[in-house]
């Protein structure tokens, strides 16, 4: 078994991944979305399997029950498929967990080419950005919103668009208290503080949102919250989807984290912009109120902003 971090052998026997199917499976993966960009995961190739395996991360104000970190899993899961299905393979999923940490093994035997969807998805797994600056208002079409949710649905996966005036009001009380919670929480600004940077990994500072929902997303002690009346003003010029999940173990959060990244790839390739947001259901009262709000049967893990980026 050979752990794959970058660039991989040369060498291949029958059966085995080509030094170049290696390349295109590792960036992928690499390229998956990830709290604080840690990418909390690790990627081994043997044989035609590939077993993308959970790492433990250390943010402990952060993520502290590691649903962040199981989250971005799912993610890198979706990208490590669609690279095996480019490659006109098979990829069939199987979890498991070692000492509490979830494992996926993805077998790739057969041969099979991709859909249409998946080849589309694919090829939007390197232009995927997270934009937390204002989107330019102009709403999205019904059909798109269908598109979106449809790529958010999967087995115990549920997706809900936040909608009406009442509705979003309800939901901007809720994120302008768990921002004003986290900005005034020094343990918590510590935490973000060692993880910013203003190049390489990590968080970069110019990737703050500056207004609206992209500012409670990580507040920092000099963020400007919005009063929950503007914000709720901004989000409903938005397109806001809460991704939720029931049951609610480790495996199912990866399967969540799968599809947030599926929506996010079909919003890429429709030349939509997007962001995620996590930090404000750390805090229960925070999700069990969206919960109730939204009579969510799930218990929510993510909320997504999509539109077009202005200049765009």
């Amino acid at each position: 078994m050979s752990t794959v971090t970058g660039e991989t052998g040369s060498g291949c026997g029958a059966g085995e991944w080509s030094a170049a199917e290696s390349v295109v499976i590792s960036r992928a993966v690499r390229n998956a979305p990830s709290v604080h960009n840690t990418r909390p995961w690790s990627l081994a190739l043997h044989g035609r399997t590939a077993e993308l395996r959970e790492r433990p991360t250390v943010l402990v104000q952060h993520d502290p029950d590691g649903r962040d970190r199981r989250l971005s899993c799912g993610a890198a899961l979706v990208n490590l498929v669609l690279a095996i299905r480019g490659l006109g393979r098979t990829a069939e999923v199987a979890f498991g967990s070692s000492a509490g940490l979830v494992t996926a093994t993805v077998t790739a035997t057969g041969r099979a080419e991709p859909s249409e969807v998946e080849r589309r998805r694919s090829g939007a797994v390197l232009d995927r950005r997270s934009c937390r600056q204002a989107f330019d208002g102009t709403g999205l079409p019904a059909r798109t919103r269908d598109a979106l949710l449809e790529a958010v649905e999967a087995p115990g996966v549920t997706g809900r668009w936040i909608s009406g005036a009442e509705e979003t009001l309800g939901v901007a009380r809720l994120l302008t208290y768990a921002a004003r919670a986290f900005r005034d929480n020094a343990e918590y600004q510590r935490e973000l503080s060692s993880w910013t940077t203003t190049t390489g990994e990590g968080l970069r500072r110019e990737g703050f949102g500056e207004q609206g929902l992209a500012a409670v997303g990580l507040a920092t002690g000099r963020t400007r919250l919005p009063d929950e009346f503007a914000l709720a003003a901004r989000m409903q010029r938005e397109a806001v989807l809460v991704v939720g999940v029931q049951p609610e173990g480790p495996v199912d959060q990866v399967r969540a984290g799968a599809a947030v990244e599926q929506a996010w790839l079909e919003a890429t390739s429709r030349g939509l912009a997007a962001s995620v947001i996590t930090q404000p259901l750390h805090l229960t009262e925070v999700r069990s109120g969206l919960a109730a709000g939204l009579g969510l049967v799930g218990a929510p893990q993510a909320l997504m902003r999509f539109g077009a980026q202005v200049g765009r």
